[in-house]
C-alpha cells in the first residue's frame, strides 16, 4: 500500500493533527529563513567582531609565546572554552584532536580575509569564527612586529601559524529547568490538541453508528445529538430522515394489512360460488386463483406479524433432525425424491445427541418448506439439505444447482416483493416474499439467514440458528 493511500485511510482527526504539525514546522522554517535573510542584509550593521575576536585571539598568543608553551595553550584552551592549533616547523599540535571544526583539511580549505588586527585573519565556517595569526620564526624569537605581508614571501617552515576559534561540544551546552518545562509543555499542547480534535469530530463516530443501524433496518434508532454546530446539524438530518422513512414504511405496511384483511371477505363469497359451480375447467381455474390469493394475503400478514415489535413465537422443544426429515418425506412424495436429506453426515454429532432447541414448529416448517421449493423450481436436479453444528449453532443449508442468482441481485432477493424476474412470471418464482419471510422468521429465532450464489453453478442458502433460544 502506498503511502497516498495509507494517509487516506487513517483517521480524520490523524490527519487534521498531522497537518497542524506540518503547517507549524512549515511556519518555522519560513520564519527562521527570513530572520536569516534580514541578518544576511543588515550584515554590514555588526561589522568589526572579528577584529575583536582578533585581537583577543592575538594577545592569547602573545601569553603563549613564541616558544609555544603548549602546557599553557592548552590551560586556556580548557578555561576558555576554545581550539587552539599551532603548526611550527612542520609540526602541529591540537588543544583537543577529537574536534572535527580543527582538522587539517577543514583549516587548509579555509577562505581567511585579512583582519585590521596586525598578522590576524578571520573565516567563518558553519556558524563558527576562525582566526589565524601568522608570525615569522626568527633567532631571536621576537616576531610579533612583522606584518603579515611581509612574511608571506619567507618559506613555510620561518613561519608560526595558530588557528583559534569558540569551541562547540555538548559540554558547552547547559539546559536549564525551565527548558524541560517548555519540552513538557510542548508535549501537553499536542496532546491537547489531539483530545481537541478528537472531541470536535466525535459526532462522526455516532453517524457512523447509526447509519450502520440504519442499513440493518433498525429505522427506530435515534443518533444523539451532542452539538449544534454543522455535524450536530447533520446529526439531525439524519435522525430525521429515519424517522420519515419509518413513517413512509409503516404507512406501507398498514396499507398492505388493510388491503389484505379487506381482500378476505369477498375472497371467502368467491370460494364459496365457486364450490356450488359444476365440476368443469373454470371452476378449477378459478380455484387456483383465489388459493393463490390467499396464500398471498397469508404471507402478508405472518410476515407483518414477524416484523412487528410484538412478534409472538410459539417455541417448543424440537429436535431438528427430525423435523426436517418428516419435511422433506413429505416434499419427496410430490417431487420424485430429488430432496437429498443430508443432515449430519458431515458433523460430529448424531442424530440423537443432537441438542433439542427452542423453536416455533409451524413456522419453522414454513421456512424450511419455502427454501426446498424455491429450490426445486429454480433447479432440475436434485436439491441437497445439509445441517450440522458450528461453533455451537445450528446451521442449515439448501444446495441447488440451478441457474443462480446474479451477484447485483443478492442483496435484494430478501426484500419483500422482489423478483430477479421483471416480468414477474409466475413460473419463474411466486410473489416475492418467500425469502423475506424465511429471514425474518430466521430473525425472529436469533439467528440470520444468508445466500451465496453463482450464475450456472447453482444456489446456497445457509440459516444459522442460536442454540441458546
Amino acid at each position: 500500500m502506498t503511502l497516498i493511500k495509507r494517509l487516506k485511510t487513517m483517521p480524520l482527526m490523524l490527519r487534521l493533527l498531522m497537518i497542524f504539525i506540518v503547517t507549524a514546522f512549515a511556519l518555522l522554517f519560513l520564519i527562521s529563513g527570513s530572520f536569516r535573510f534580514i541578518a544576511q542584509e543588515n550584515q554590514h550593521r555588526w561589522r568589526g567582531f572579528e577584529n575583536i575576536f582578533a585581537d583577543y585571539s592575538a594577545s592569547l598568543v602573545e601569553r603563549i609565546g613564541s616558544a609555544s608553551d603548549l602546557v599553557l595553550a592548552k590551560k586556556l584552551a580548557d578555561e576558555l572554552r576554545l581550539n587552539i592549533t599551532i603548526i611550527e616547523k612542520g609540526k602541529i599540535w591540537r588543544s583537543h584532536p577529537n574536534q572535527e571544526e580543527h582538522k587539517q583539511d577543514i583549516l587548509q580549505s579555509l577562505k581567511f580575509k585579512k583582519s585590521e588586527i596586525s598578522n590576524a585573519e578571520y573565516a567563518h565556517r558553519r556558524g563558527i569564527f576562525y582566526i589565524r595569526i601568522s608570525n615569522q620564526i626568527a633567532s631571536n624569537a621576537i616576531a610579533s612586529d612583522i606584518k603579515l605581508q611581509k612574511s608571506q614571501t619567507l618559506k613555510p617552515e620561518n613561519i608560526k601559524q595558530v588557528y583559534i576559534s569558540k569551541r562547540r561540544d555538548f559540554s558547552d551546552f547547559k539546559i536549564p529547568l525551565r527548558a524541560y518545562v517548555f519540552f513538557i509543555l510542548m508535549v501537553a499542547v499536542l496532546y491537547l490538541s489531539y483530545r481537541a480534535i478528537k472531541s470536535m469530530f466525535s459526532p462522526i463516530q455516532d453517524l457512523h453508528i447509526g447509519s450502520l443501524k440504519f442499513t440493518e433496518g433498525e429505522l427506530q434508532y435515534r443518533i444523539p445529538v451532542k452539538r449544534e454546530d454543522e455535524l450536530g446539524r447533520l446529526t439531525q438530518v439524519m435522525n430525521n430522515m429515519a424517522e420519515q422513512i419509518e413513517k413512509m414504511l409503516q404507512a406501507k405496511r398498514q396499507m398492505l394489512l388493510a388491503i389484505s384483511h379487506e381482500l378476505r371477505t369477498p375472497l371467502t363469497r368467491m370460494k364459496l360460488a365457486t364450490e356450488l359451480m359444476g365440476e368443469n375447467a373454470q371452476q378449477a381455474t378459478l380455484r387456483r386463483d383465489i388459493q393463490e390469493m390467499e396464500a398471498l394475503i397469508s404471507e402478508i400478514l405472518e410476515s407483518e406479524r414477524l416484523n412487528s415489535s410484538h412478534k409472538v413465537l410459539n417455541l417448543e422443544p424440537i429436535q431438528l433432525p427430525e423435523l426436517i426429515n418428516e419435511l422433506v418425506m413429505e416434499l419427496n412424495l410430490s417431487c420424485y425424491n430429488r430432496v437429498i436429506n443430508k443432515c449430519l453426515t458431515n458433523s460430529s454429532v448424531g442424530e440423537a445427541e443432537f441438542p433439542i432447541l427452542q423453536l416455533d414448529p409451524l413456522r419453522m416448517r414454513l421456512l424450511l418448506r419455502n427454501l426446498i421449493s424455491n429450490a426445486l423450481q429454480h433447479s432440475d436436479n436434485e436439491v441437497a439439505v445439509t445441517l450440522k453444528m458450528e461453533d455451537g449453532n445450528a446451521c442449515i443449508t439448501v444446495q441447488d444447482t440451478g441457474a443462480g442468482i446474479p451477484l447485483e441481485h443478492i442483496q435484494y432477493v430478501t426484500q419483500a416483493f422482489y423478483r430477479v424476474d421483471d416480468a414477474r412470471l409466475r413460473k419463474t418464482g411466486g410473489f416475492g416474499l418467500g425469502l423475506y419471510l424465511c429471514e425474518l422468521i430466521a430473525k425472529a429465532h436469533g439467528g440470520s439467514l444468508k445466500i451465496q450464489s453463482e450464475v450456472g453453478k447453482g444456489t446456497c442458502v445457509i440459516v444459522v440458528l442460536n442454540s441458546q433460544v
